[in-house]
């Protein structure tokens, strides 16, 4: 199995400019019957490679998420994070052998294959945000929200979103996170470019978000009126932290 298909808004461990960190968004479907099965695969095995990877300065951090609002109750989507400062880095050796023996580890990595159904990879370079402290564990809970941006409008929306809406984000305290993501590679799912992660103690604070309904000043009319003329949003995934890595 690929070093990168073992194991995966923002998630993210520390803050980070925006030339300092990509992440790696990967997406797995199972049976809701394996769910558990996939968990302790990767608690008992590829969580520790992860670590090992961010004590070797390769990554800087490694989650998992499992998606709360799927439609399909037989099937469980987990969604990977890889965090990484090169694209390179998600390849780099691992030291895998000095953890499991490589049949010990061939037996883990067919048991995932197995269990895995489905797999997307997403790989997204980190533009800004601000996130926990170095170190700590992300927030319990988080939503992905991915955008649909015109190609000429990209600088004008990277712009509106870190400079009027982040501070906007920061001032909230709901939000214990958030980071702005350019998606690298193409996207089945509606072509989205972009991705925004805002990250949450509990899932009532998600709700809550959406509770207030207050009049707008002039100005955040404008502000709205802004970035909806420049993306749209195609869909959101909210996750809860399964399993992390610092």
């Amino acid at each position: 199995m690929k070093r990168f298909l073992t194991a995966l808004v923002a998630v993210f461990s520390m803050t980070v400019s925006a030339q300092d960190m990509y992440v790696a968004i990967h997406y797995v479907t199972v049976k809701s019957s394996d769910a558990q099965k996939l968990i302790d695969l990767e608690k008992q095995y590829f969580s520790k490679l992860h670590k090992a990877s961010i004590d070797a300065g390769q990554k800087l951090g490694w989650d998992m998420w499992q998606l709360e609002n799927g439609a399909d109750a037989q099937h469980t989507t987990f969604v990977y994070a890889h965090l990484t400062p090169e694209v390179e880095s998600l390849w780099a050796g691992d030291n895998s052998t000095a953890l499991f023996s490589e049949t010990e580890l061939a037996m883990a990595s067919e048991k995932w294959s197995q269990l895995v159904l489905k797999s997307t990879f997403i790989m997204t370079d980190f533009k800004g945000g601000f996130v926990p402290a170095q170190g700590e564990t992300p927030a319990n809970y988080a939503t992905i929200h991915y955008m649909n941006v015109d190609p000429l409008q990209y600088y004008e929306y990277e712009n509106q979103e870190l400079n009027v809406w982040q501070p906007y984000h920061k001032q909230n305290k709901l939000i214990r996170g958030w980071g702005l993501h350019k998606i690298l590679n193409p996207v089945e799912d509606g072509g989205a470019n972009y991705i925004t992660a805002q990250f949450y103690t509990s899932l009532g604070d998600i709700y809550k978000m959406s509770e207030a309904t207050g009049k707008l000043s002039k100005q955040e009319k404008a502000n709205y009126t802004g970035i909806l003329k420049q993306r749209k949003m195609s869909r959101i995934d909210i996750l809860s932290l399964v399993l992390s890595e610092r």
